[in-house]
């Protein structure tokens, strides 16, 4: 198994020996002849927390929360290289619309550890998001408040936005970056559940016990 890993690791800083059991566990939720209609609902979710759960890591030892488009582009080939070697569908990228630019910082103005870990309140984050109540997180918002206010404090970086049209996209970005730091902190399982808590949050619009009978119903994991 770990051999598999190895086989496809190059430039692309990505841990996938660290990350093992959720690889395969994506691999699970992408199997090759799962339904489509399943795709955002199961799959994808599963492959966005992946590639979270991965940068995190990977941060641990390159310190950034964020990669070039040409790294980003190695990365995911190589997820999708050692997914397809698990069984999952090998066309991934477009069935989720994944993009190297997801990978990069976008338009948010930091990507360092220590950068981030000077500019938000990481305890606060931590104690918000470590462990989530899968339920009632969708309406209490404890962790995506946290979230949001940590990466509203990120953009606040680039200056006065009061008056810049592009500043949700710019707080999403930072968003992302500080999700990512997440599982720098945890375990990939535990960032797994939040990760896959907050989707399902967003998916079913404050009902996540509809993504989870969905689930139990077809024998995926979560």
């Amino acid at each position: 198994m770990l051999n598999n890993y190895l086989f496809f690791v190059g430039a692309c800083p990505f841990n996938f020996t660290a990350a093992e059991s959720i690889m395969g566990i994506t691999a699970t939720d992408c199997f090759t002849a799962f339904p489509p209609y399943l795709a955002n609902v199961v799959c994808c979710p599963q492959l966005h927390a992946t590639l979270v759960i991965l940068i995190g890591q990977s941060s641990k030892k390159t310190t950034l929360l964020a990669l070039n488009e040409t790294l980003s582009k190695q990365c995911l080939f190589d997820v999708n290289q050692v997914l397809a070697s698990q069984g999952a569908n090998d066309n991934l990228q477009q069935i989720c619309k994944v993009r190297e630019s997801n990978l990069t910082e976008g338009s948010c103005p930091v990507k360092d550890v220590r950068e981030l870990g000077k500019t938000v309140d990481t305890s606060k984050l931590i104690s918000s998001c470590q462990k989530i109540d899968l339920v009632n997180e969708c309406y209490s918002l404890t962790c995506q408040n946290a979230l949001s206010e940590a990466a509203r404090n990120i953009s606040l970086k680039l200056g006065d936005l009061s008056d810049v049209p592009q500043l949700s996209d710019i707080d999403e970005d930072c968003k992302s970056i500080v999700l990512r730091w997440l599982p720098s902190k945890l375990s990939p399982s535990s960032a797994k559940e939040v990760i896959r808590g907050l989707s399902n949050c967003h998916i079913n619009k404050g009902f996540p016990l509809v993504s989870f009978l969905l689930q139990s119903c077809c024998g995926c994991s979560s």
